[in-house]
């Protein structure tokens, strides 16, 4: 294998372990936080992506500095910090919704980031460029390569069907609080259309009998359709959702919560008039 490949193949392998890595730190947080197992990962498998990301561009860049403690440090919080920030803006854009949310940590900004886990990232990046890092490296130049492709291509084939299964599902996701934020508009516009067409005036009700029964009835038809769409978005919880909803509690995975009973609040308001 010539250095490129070489190369490449280290790569890989470093961007696995440390993802891997990253997935067990995760889980041992989770669990000292909430006292038990929660998958915490972006995807289904034990591995979280950024972590094997983080690792490979701050090894690749601030390795020749590492002997200058300083420099290396505040390197590694700048890069570590720039890539949260970049990872959390993005999901945020692509989901419409925050995956994580500092806000209520001192000095965030936008929620996306916070001090207080920068600093600990610098610390980490710190023990994994001088200590952790040199064992890794070791330990994938000794092992086989025929053997390392062999397994490499095996996680690596399990890591893909598992972004392809998961990006489906955020995409059905998003796609759902879309439609669950256009249920909420028409549910708006049902109410402002009630209230000026059957409240607004005595004399409309008393001169407009049939007019008033008519658009009473549409009025109930068209919440029933509302209804429906409800129930047809909340039917389905496939497990990346459900996982997903669990590894992420502040990530909305039902948006719009109160429609369901703004629905039926409306409907009796309706009859009632």
């Amino acid at each position: 294998m010539n250095a490129a490949l070489t190369a490449v193949y280290q790569t890989a392998c470093f961007f696995v372990i440390y993802a891997f890595f990253g997935w067990c730190l995760e889980v041992v947080y989770q669990a000292v936080e909430h006292g038990k197992f929660i998958n915490r990962g972006f995807l289904n498998g034990p591995y979280c992506p950024i972590y094997g990301f983080g690792v490979i561009i701050v090894c690749g860049t601030l390795d020749p500095i590492k002997e200058n403690i300083l420099v290396l440090y505040f390197g590694a919080v700048i890069l570590t910090t720039s890539l949260e920030f970049i990872t959390g803006f993005l999901l945020e854009k692509i989901f419409r919704q925050k995956w994580w949310d500092y806000t209520a940590e001192k000095f965030n900004l936008k929620g996306y980031i916070c001090l207080k886990f920068s600093l600990l990232w610098g610390v980490a990046c710190l023990v994994t460029v001088r200590l952790i890092h040199p064992l890794i490296t070791a330990f994938v130049e000794k092992l086989p390569q025929t053997l390392g492709i062999i397994i490499l291509a095996a996680i690596l084939i399990g890591f893909l069907s598992d972004v392809i299964i998961t990006v489906c599902a955020i995409i059905h996701i998003r796609n759902r609080l879309i439609l669950t934020e256009r249920i909420s508009a028409e549910m708006r516009k049902l109410s402002d259309s009630a209230g000026e067409k059957l409240f607004s005036g005595v004399e409309f009700v008393m001169d407009k009998k049939n007019d008033l029964d008519e658009i009473r009835n549409e009025q109930r038809k068209k919440l029933d359709e509302l209804a429906a769409k409800y129930r047809k978005l909340t039917e389905k919880r496939e497990l990346t959702m459900k996982r997903l909803a669990k590894a992420f509690p502040k990530l909305s995975i039902e948006s719009n919560t109160g429609i369901k009973e703004r629905i039926i609040k409306l409907k009796e308001e309706i009859h009632r008039k």
